[in-house]
């Protein structure tokens, strides 16, 4: 080989400390450096790992709140109907008490009028009468007894 400029030794030596380099490197670079690689991808994995739970959580999340959202708007529609019907029942209510109250004061206004009536219709014949009777006893004199004056007055009354 020594025609083609190559020194067997100096090969032999040199593939010797390449070989060498080679595990040298290959222990105190290259596995550290894999090693290193290593975590950095599980490091990188775990990451998109616990991202996509925590996207996984957030959806949940975000559709509990909706579902809360809407039982919260649905309860929400249920109150304001109740709270709607319960007023317009009070106000039913209300109406109707006040109409039976008039119609109870109406009654007993006219019950009153009626007494009141009443008794200025017996006070008019009270007077009346007194007043026919002192009429009939100047026109016709003392002709007449008690109870014939009482039945003449009685008939004029009933007349007039």
């Amino acid at each position: 080989m020594e025609s083609l400029g190559i020194d067997l030794k100096l090969l032999i030596g040199q593939i010797v400390n390449f070989t060498i380099l080679l595990v040298l490197l290959s222990i105190f670079l290259y596995k550290p450096l894999v090693k290193m690689l290593e975590g950095r991808r599980q490091t990188i994995a775990k990451s998109l790992e616990d991202a996509k739970k925590i996207e996984q959580n957030l959806a949940e999340s975000e559709q509990k709140t909706r579902e809360a959202l809407e039982k919260a708007q649905t309860e929400a529609r249920t109150i304001l109907e109740e709270a709607t019907k319960l007023a317009t029942d009070q106000k039913k209510k209300i109406i109707e008490e006040a109409k039976t109250q008039s119609d109870r004061i109406i009654e007993s206004a006219k019950n009153e009028a009626s007494k009141a009536k009443d008794g200025v219709v017996t006070e008019a014949k009270k007077e009346l009468a007194s007043v026919l009777s002192l009429a009939l006893d100047k026109i016709i004199a003392e002709d007449l007894s008690s109870d014939e004056k009482r039945k003449l007055t009685e008939k004029a009354i009933k007349e007039i």
